[in-house]
């Protein structure tokens, strides 16, 4: 007979910490779930998803998951209830089978087969917003940790806190994990409408360096300004924050990308992050990067003293791949006006350099994250990876950034992106062909968007 066990999203406790995680301290269950478990530079992505492309829940409706890496690994789903109590769903007495196939699917709860028994995960009070995390490790749990992680499940048996010791034997600490918010409501006859989707902005922009060894730049603040004023002005952005300078630290970003802006949107929204600045490279440490060296961006606080400080203080790609992870279910466009080069002068360089290298920022992230399921962001580069990007001579602007915004302020009706970055792969080359004569700048789009983005709206 086919047997069927209902799990309340409520029901199980049981909690989760790495040895090697980040240390911020947590100041509640979700603060030590996000915060505790968290691994900024993965050797391997991975992605959560629900079924509800807005990821709301009502009360009674059942809650489907899945789950991609793109390496073989064993999955530990978590979840955080809107009372702030930490359950692990998966695996449980009644699936136990968490191994995870590299670019498959894993779905809990799994489709039934006839006569075979199962779980469903249904809706219940408490409600709010509440999260679901999954982490994938390449090996599993010892045999002594997972009898008491199933007896728990079996038991419904709580625990106090969210730093307990589900995976303190693991051996291996190659792991990697991604978050997803949802929302739960009480049933109502009615649903209400959903509100309008937002446009949201944050602009970097970045001349001064406090580490003398870098190069200051002249427009970098400049270019991030006047950003945000047309995207708020002329583009129908709903709000548009700057970074400029010595507002522009690494924990700053951090925290405007990783949490004011999730805050901020929900699904459907419209994510536009703006970069000007220095890019620069280091050797890759996790072996993910197929050049074998890992780009990174230069914020104001960041240190050139060592490849440890510069891991340590810059914005390496991998760490801002994980970082957009948290604008899942967003449309995320990342504009960069930055290069790597051995240049001076008005080329958007480091003075470390001795000659020409690629800088390819993002560009594998992005593929990564269309392989394991988030398909909705774009990115448009300055350059090519073995080109220079330049301030232009007039000192007003980077060159992009100049004519990108001549573009936002034209009279003209909608703006799509292809059609955009068709205008600045002619009026960039053309511009600097001519000014800097001997040298090339092609801006690159990189586009995994399902639907045209406008940066100026239709009327």
């Amino acid at each position: 007979m086919k047997t069927r066990f209902t799990l309340p999203i409520t029901a199980l406790v049981v909690a989760l910490t790495i040895p090697g995680a980040a240390a911020e301290p947590a100041r509640n269950a979700r603060g030590a779930l996000v915060e505790g478990v968290r691994n900024d530079q993965p050797a391997f992505m991975v992605r959560v998803d629900v079924d509800h492309p807005d990821r709301v829940y009502q009360t009674g409706d059942e809650l489907l998951v899945r789950v991609k890496s793109d390496r073989d690994g064993f999955l530990y789903l978590l979840y955080c209830d809107a009372a702030n109590q930490v359950s692990c769903l998966f695996p449980n007495a009644f699936q136990t089978n968490n191994r995870l196939a590299a670019g498959r699917d894993l779905v809990v709860p799994r489709p039934l087969r006839p006569g075979e028994g199962g779980f469903r995960i249904t809706i219940g009070a408490p409600y709010g917003e509440e999260l679901l995390k999954a982490i994938v490790c390449t090996e599993p749990l010892q045999p002594e940790a997972l009898a008491r992680l199933m007896k728990s499940a079996q038991e419904a048996a709580a625990r106090e806190g969210a730093r307990g010791a589900l995976l303190e034997q693991v051996k291996s600490m190659n792991w990697a994990e991604h978050h997803v918010s949802i929302v739960t409501k009480a049933a109502v006859p009615q649903a209400a409408e959903r509100p309008a989707a937002r446009r949201l902005a944050l602009c970097i922009g970045i001349s001064d360096f406090a580490d003398p060894e870098i190069r200051d730049l002249s427009v970098g603040h400049v270019d991030a300004e006047a950003c945000a004023d047309v995207l708020a002005k002329q583009c129908g952005f709903d709000q548009c924050w700057v970074l400029a300078n010595e507002q522009a630290t690494r924990k700053n970003i951090e925290n405007a990308i990783r949490r004011q802006l999730p805050a901020a949107t929900r699904p459907g929204d419209t994510v536009l992050i703006y970069w000007s600045g220095h890019g620069a490279r280091c050797a890759d440490a996790e072996g993910d990067e197929k050049d074998g060296f890992d780009e990174y961006l230069v914020p104001h606080d960041g240190r050139l003293t060592n490849v440890e400080t510069i891991r340590r203080s810059m914005v390496l790609d991998d760490t801002f791949g994980r970082w957009i992870q948290e604008l899942d279910g967003r449309r995320v466009l990342v504009v960069l006006d930055t290069c790597h080069s051995g240049g001076q002068g008005q080329e958007k360089s480091l003075p470390t350099a001795s000659s020409p290298a690629a800088f390819d920022f993002l560009d594998g992230e992005l593929s990564r994250m269309k392989d394991i399921g988030q398909r909705e962001t774009a990115l448009l580069a300055s350059s090519a990876a073995s080109q220079v990007s330049f301030e232009r001579r007039e000192g007003d602007l980077s060159t992009m950034t100049y004519f990108l915004i001549e573009q936002l302020q034209a009279n003209g009706g909608p703006l799509e992106l292809k059609d955009a970055f068709a205008g600045l792969q002619s009026e960039v080359a053309k511009y600097v062909e001519a000014t800097f004569p001997g040298t090339t700048q092609t801006p690159v789009l990189v586009n995994n968007l399902a639907a045209p983005l406008y940066l100026r709206l239709p009327e």
